[in-house]
């Protein structure tokens, strides 16, 4: 169940189109019920207090990447390396 919620929970912060309980259900092979899943959801969500984002310097690089024009191809991936 915890992988399950996980990966829905996962999904619904980083997906465009995070997948269908219906889709969660089939992989785990309907050992869980809609109102389980959706349940145990806002469960996992309450102990971690909706604390599920979390800042990088990935996402600081592609934004900075965006915003100028002085960096170019090269340099993005030298500093994603470094």
């Amino acid at each position: 169940m915890l992988g399950v919620v996980a990966l829905l929970i996962s999904s619904k912060y980083e997906e465009i189109y995070p997948p269908e309980i219906r889709d969660l259900q089939i992989v785990s092979e309907g050992r869980f019920s809609r109102g389980e899943i959706l349940y145990w959801e806002v469960e996992v969500l309450n102990v971690v207090k909706f604390d599920v984002g979390i800042t990088s310097q990935y996402f600081f690089l592609e934004r900075y990447r965006k915003l100028t024009t002085m960096c170019d191809d090269q340099v993005f991936f030298l500093a994603q390396y470094l």
